[in-house]
């Protein structure tokens, strides 16, 4: 950009020079020329950068949701292959409920002996043949087979997993007669709830003192070259990366330079043929936020970042 600036720049002062011959050609002239033309470069980009913001790093996001066994067993049906529309409810996969229907049965036996007992007991303490201990023993019983019983269900539903919620799954990574364990990082699937994507970008911390909510933005994905998507502002988020403290052994030090982070920001896609282009999740892009001061730049701003939109048109492995 800075390059055709500067070729605009010098087709002109070539015209003046040259053709019009209004501008002597000498030592002076050329190193004025030069310095009002890197002077006002400068100043330029200085003043889109505070009031016209602008950064290559943003980035659509799908919110997922991890899919792992509660129970532990071999799988027997794998219902959905990845990509395919689900509904609360649909079936993903099932483990083999044999275990889990014997201890249910098991447990549902005991229970009907207890309570059994326990009427047995109740009505001795009421014709005054028994004592309350064992009318008190035979209730605890009964409660505790109850619960289990409520505990056993419970297992032997969670053997069919079934989607939490609306979406399509990815990473299918199970298939039937492989065992799976309820482990919090044994993730056998991944749900990609049906929301539509969340573009976030990060911005440098100087240049987002002008950007508040309900600001126009404009976007440049990478996979649509010479396509912009108009835009706002949702929201400027409250926290960075490089400032989440979470509990450890470790105290935060107070001298640690580290990279200087970016402030993200979401924007809320507004143009109506975004959904035409069908973009997924994880397209990057380049993004523009129009603050409203300054607007006489606005214009300016626009038209960089339409041109530097079509520098994804040659495509580089």
């Amino acid at each position: 950009m800075i390059e055709m600036i500067f070729g605009v720049y010098g087709v002109i002062w070539w015209l003046i020079s040259k053709q019009v011959k209004i501008l002597p050609i000498h030592l002076w002239t050329v190193v004025t020329s030069i310095f009002i033309a890197a002077v006002t470069i400068i100043f330029l980009f200085i003043w889109l950068g505070r009031y016209q913001p602008v950064t290559k790093y943003a980035r659509t996001y799908a919110i997922t949701t991890s899919v792992i066994s509660e129970v532990q067993g071999r799988v027997i049906e794998v219902t959905r292959d990845g990509g395919k529309p689900l509904k609360t409810g649909d079936m993903l996969f099932k483990i083999d409920p044999e275990t889990y229907e014997s201890r249910l049965d098991s447990i549902a036996a005991q229970l009907k002996l207890a309570e059994l007992r326990l009427k047995q007991e109740s009505d001795l303490v009421a014709s005054g043949a028994g004592n309350q201990y064992d009318l008190d023993t035979a209730t605890s019983e009964a409660d505790r087979l109850k619960a289990d019983l409520r505990g056993a269900q419970y297992q032997l539903a969670a053997t069919t997993v079934r989607a939490p919620a609306d979406g399509y799954v990815t990473q299918v990574a199970i298939r039937p007669g492989q065992f799976v364990v309820p482990i919090a990082f044994s993730q056998v699937m991944v749900l990609v709830h049906a929301e539509a994507p969340i573009l976030v970008a990060g911005f440098p911390q100087a240049g987002i003192e002008f950007i508040n909510a309900g600001d126009e933005a404009e976007i440049a994905f990478d996979a649509a070259p010479g396509r912009l998507f108009k835009g706002k502002v949702k929201a400027v988020r409250p926290l960075m990366a490089e400032g989440a403290a979470s509990a450890s052994g470790m105290l935060v030090a107070g001298d640690e330079s580290g990279k200087r982070g970016r402030t993200p920001i979401s924007i809320e896609i507004t143009d109506e043929d975004y959904a035409k282009y069908n973009l997924p999740a994880g397209s990057s892009a380049t993004e523009a936020v129009l603050t409203g001061k300054m607007h006489h730049f606005n214009i300016l701003r626009r038209m960089i970042l339409r041109i530097k939109s079509w520098d994804t048109w040659v495509v580089v492995a």
